[in-house]
């Protein structure tokens, strides 16, 4: 804006809607002389020509002349009869501010107790203060628009998550973090991060003051796959090998599914009927019915009534005691129901004669 335009201005200070911003630049680059600069007491007022800090104004009430100021003599306006000073001025507040937020992706990192390759991510806040104001805008011109106070937390929130992803990572890599479980980590993460944060913002003259509600966490993808992982491994040492593991849950998934889909019936009956345990079954059922030890030979060595030896002749008594079905499996030695073709105990067929 002109100058013109500026002869009703009478005072220079933070406007109320601004007062919360780290940073406040003045719009107008032409300051009219004999105005009054009102610094607020957590304010500084730092005048910048051709990128240098040519004046700083502590709190309190400023007027702007040459001979009270004597740094702006060097950037009185000619054009306008010295009537005006060409300078940049920023407002920078150097309270604390709390509660700004930072996060985003960490890194792709291998989970040292899975070996899987999981990304990382990480949210949280920080406080943030001003301790050099002149180093802030000298530092930081051409890198964030200064007159954006959303850029400059912007920025500063990204060399916060920098500073997290070189201690989580670190850690991870070198002490062998496991990724499951890294909130039991936040109090050592965040005592990382502050001075790791602080090593990148000291040249630019702000600090992070604290760092609270810090969170490393997976994707949920990556969370279920080393979820699911750790439980398989958990179950393969206690059943001895993967192999037997995996043949334990596919038992019971068979049998649960077989007994869902007849109502509540027989889970081991549902696993025969698959294919899946019949050798189980067949042990089990051994070991549930022993074979008698007398009743078979008795059946099989039965004689003839003597009337019905004397009258038939021997080949007729041949062909019948061949065509007769044993009384016993033969596999587990169970009684047979007469006229069963299968064992009702092993599920064996029954021999028959050709």
């Amino acid at each position: 804006m002109g100058l013109g335009h500026d002869i009703s201005r009478e005072f220079i200070a933070v406007p109320d809607g601004a007062k919360q911003q780290l940073l406040y630049k003045w719009p107008d680059r032409q300051i009219r002389r004999f105005t009054s600069a009102i610094v607020d007491v957590d304010e500084l007022a730092i005048f910048i020509s051709q990128g240098r800090v040519i004046g700083i104004l502590q709190p309190g009430r400023h007027q702007i002349d040459a001979s009270e100021l004597p740094f702006l003599g060097d950037v009185a306006d000619k054009l306008s009869g010295g009537n005006a000073y060409d300078s940049e001025l920023f407002f920078v507040s150097t309270h604390e501010f709390p509660d700004l937020t930072f996060g985003g992706p960490v890194d792709s990192v291998r989970d040292p107790e899975t070996r899987l390759i999981v990304q990382l991510r990480a949210y949280g806040d920080f406080a943030l203060q001003v301790v050099d104001p002149a180093a802030l805008i000298t530092k930081l011109t051409g890198t964030v628009d200064l007159a954006d106070p959303a850029a400059v937390i912007g920025w500063a929130a990204e060399q916060v998550l920098k500073a997290v992803r070189t201690v989580v990572v670190g850690h991870v890599v070198n002490d062998e973090w496991p990724v499951l479980g890294l909130a039991a980590r936040t109090p050592d993460i965040e005592a990382g991060t502050v001075p790791a944060a602080n090593q990148a913002l000291a040249g630019y003259g702000i600090r992070v003051t604290r760092l609270g509600n810090v969170t490393v966490s997976l994707s949920d993808e990556d969370t279920e796959q080393l979820r699911t992982l750790a439980r398989d491994t958990a179950y393969t040492a206690l059943t001895g090998s993967f192999g037997t593991y995996a043949q334990g849950e596919a038992l019971l998934g068979a049998g649960k599914g077989m007994a869902n889909g007849q109502g509540g019936g027989n889970e081991a009956l549902g696993i025969a009927s698959l294919g899946i345990g019949a050798g189980v079954l067949g042990a089990f059922a051994s070991q549930a019915v022993p074979a008698p030890a007398v009743a078979a030979p008795a059946a099989a060595t039965a004689p003839a009534p003597a009337t019905a030896t004397a009258l038939a002749p021997p080949t007729a008594t041949v062909a019948t005691a061949t065509a007769t079905p044993a009384a016993f499996c033969s596999h587990c030695g169970h009684a047979l129901v007469t006229g069963a073709l299968f064992c009702s105990a092993c599920g064996s067929a029954v021999a028959t004669a050709p």
